[in-house]
């Protein structure tokens, strides 16, 4: 009993490492990782572990994985990762902020990229979104403000229905 017991936190902590190896070389600029063994691994760590791991592999610029993925327009990265964590919890990876106190909400926003603006704030409850599209930079602006043409408008849009 207790062999297995040992076996399966030691499976656990070797997920976790490779989850993390994953995110940091992420946020380094490598490639798009596999997204299977993405979802896989992200299945198999419990939330705590996930924010822990998000937290914990960021850039140089204080990015974590989010915030690259919303600075790469990587919308599919996005819902991966927020998919995997209860709603009650999605919002704390959310209001990490990099080095300029910028969200990945942020970042999406002044890049344009509509498409992870919308994967961000669909993954959220109406009362999570409000937060994040209230949040502010460290030169006081909101996403919205960030942000102009198309991008803008959703970011309008989502703030009215919030």
């Amino acid at each position: 009993m207790c062999v297995l017991l040992s076996m399966v936190v030691f499976c656990v902590f070797v997920t976790a490492l490779c989850l993390k190896d994953m995110m940091r070389e992420y946020v380094r600029g490598s490639e798009y990782p596999d997204i299977e063994k993405l979802r896989e691994l992200l299945s198999k760590v419990i939330d705590e572990q996930k924010l822990n791991i998000l937290q914990q592999s960021k850039s140089e610029e204080d990015n974590t994985a989010l915030h690259e993925a919303a600075y790469r327009d990587d919308a599919e990265m996005i819902t991966t990762i927020l998919s995997s964590i209860q709603f009650s919890d999605r919002l704390k990876p959310l209001m990490m902020k990099d080095i300029m106190q910028d969200t990945p909400l942020h970042l999406a926003a002044l890049e344009g990229h509509t498409e992870s603006v919308k994967a961000i704030l669909d993954s959220l409850t109406a009362d999570q979104q409000m937060q994040l599209l209230t949040e502010e930079d460290e030169d006081g602006k909101t996403a919205e403000e960030m942000a102009s043409g198309e991008t803008a408008d959703v970011l309008s849009e989502y703030k009215n229905r919030a």
